[in-house]
């Protein structure tokens, strides 16, 4: 026997594109006969297709299975498909000849990476600003009105694809229009044309790096980069504002669905199932950040467990007064104890993609360093540390058979270290990621 699942797809204006996939998970869970105790909501990334989501849906619920057989009679699994824009896969790239006095990306890589933003906004008006940057690219490395008009057309662009109401001071609330309409639209592209160096291994992981400049074969030649080997420069940061850019609308996405879609979605199935079924919240990457919004949401649920795989949202999100004023942009989920079990967050060294692009909203803010991204960094991601500035355990993610006792922690918050087991981004859908499911299922 597998594990029962239902697919809730959701358009970026957060409607239900079939809502008879509502009823269908209301039937399943209110028909006489059936075992089920558990739900369990699952939302992918920011770099998923809908084909890469089922799969890692599929291979989730598979170790599910295989840590814990009894699942498949068990739990319900309601499967999120949200529109999240898979773009480039872009790594730190080798740079062999870029130095601090070169600009060596080639114009073609900005233009091919502006045309990609198409896809992303979807938005007649947005292409023809996106066509207005274009014209700017060439001489953009020495033209500083350029430069200023280039980050005030993309800032501008933001204005209208980002929800206002998600900046906050632990992910930053400066805006890429208020630095271009101060003239700083020059000094944005220097501080994000400064090579990246990561805390954390540069690999793989089905997720782009914001920190990268890549997605375009002519950036991809030479071997393995060195911390030195980065290109920089004016269009390099012009590349990895484009790609902080799609991240950026990418995260406002995940929380509004989040809020406005799946937590109702939730509310209404609860209240048309028995009040006995558990339900748990499991999400991945941006998806992390989904979910906790759906906790976060208008409408209060019965939430029983919160699994953060490799999150991209801060890690000070969860935080009162994280540094000593501001509180973190969830942190009303442990404040308001939305969550009456364990609230459990997988980290690991080897995450490239939130080590190094979620911090980047730090030179965004002010901080023009270029090492950045561990838990001492204001704008560090759960991913990359875990939770910070909470109470909170920290302990190590266990191999398969591992027993997990989380009440002995004392904590609703646990951080678990997967530097030994998680080698990237999207190294989520394993059994020992299962089993911090399995462990808080009825």
């Amino acid at each position: 026997m597998s594990i029962t699942s239902f697919e809730v797809q959701i358009d970026k204006d957060a409607s239900l594109v079939t809502p008879a996939q509502e009823q269908s998970i209301i039937a399943a869970l209110t028909a006489p006969g059936n075992t089920f105790t558990d739900v369990v909501v699952i939302s992918h990334g920011w770099n998923n297709d809908m084909d890469d989501a089922r799969t890692l849906y599929r291979n989730f619920f598979k170790s599910l299975e295989q840590v814990s057989p009894a699942a498949a009679g068990k739990v319900l699994g309601i499967e999120i498909l949200w529109p999240s824009k898979k773009f480039a896969d872009s790594e730190l790239i080798p740079g062999g000849a870029a130095s601090a006095n070169k600009d060596s990306v080639p114009d073609q890589a900005v233009l091919d990476r502006l045309q990609d933003l198409k896809h992303l906004f979807a938005d007649h008006e947005a292409d023809d600003t996106l066509d207005q940057m274009k014209a700017l690219v060439s001489g953009l490395s020495t033209d500083t009105d350029k430069q200023n008009q280039f980050v005030s057309l993309l800032g501008s662009i933001l204005d209208k694809h980002s929800d206002a109401a998600q900046r906050s001071a632990d992910e930053g609330s400066a805006t890429l229009s208020a630095k271009a309409a101060n003239g700083g639209g020059g000094k944005v592209l220097k501080v994000f044309g400064q090579p990246v160096a990561p805390k954390v291994k540069v690999g793989g992981g089905g997720a782009a790096g914001v920190g990268g400049i890549g997605g375009n074969p002519a950036l991809r030649q030479g071997g393995a980069a060195g911390l030195g080997d980065f290109f920089q420069g004016i269009k390099a940061g012009a590349l990895r504002l484009a790609n902080y850019a799609t991240y950026y609308v990418m995260k406002d996405r995940a929380g509004s669905i989040g809020k406005k879609a799946v937590n109702p979605l939730v509310s209404r199935i609860q209240a048309a199932v028995p009040g006995t079924l558990k339900f748990h919240l499991v999400g991945h990457s941006f998806g992390a950040r989904l979910v906790t919004a759906v906790v976060d949401g208008p409408n209060a649920l019965r939430v029983q467990s919160l699994i953060l795989l490799q999150g991209a949202y801060s890690h000070n999100g969860l935080a009162v007064k994280f540094d000593g004023t501001h509180d973190g942009y969830f942190h009303a989920v442990l404040d308001g104890n939305k969550v009456t079990g364990p609230i459990l967050i997988t980290h690991s060294k080897h995450d490239s993609a939130v080590g190094q692009s979620y911090p980047l909203a730090s030179r965004l803010n002010g901080d023009d360093a270029a090492g950045i991204g561990d838990a001492n960094d204001r704008f560090g991601g759960m991913g990359a540390n875990g939770a910070q500035h909470v109470d909170k355990a920290d302990i190590p993610l266990l191999p398969v058979g591992g027993k997990y006792d989380f009440a002995a922690t004392g904590k609703r918050v646990i951080n678990l270290n997967g530097d030994a087991i998680i080698q990237d981004h999207g190294d989520v859908a394993r059994p020992e990621t299962a089993a911090l499911l399995a462990a808080v299922l009825s």
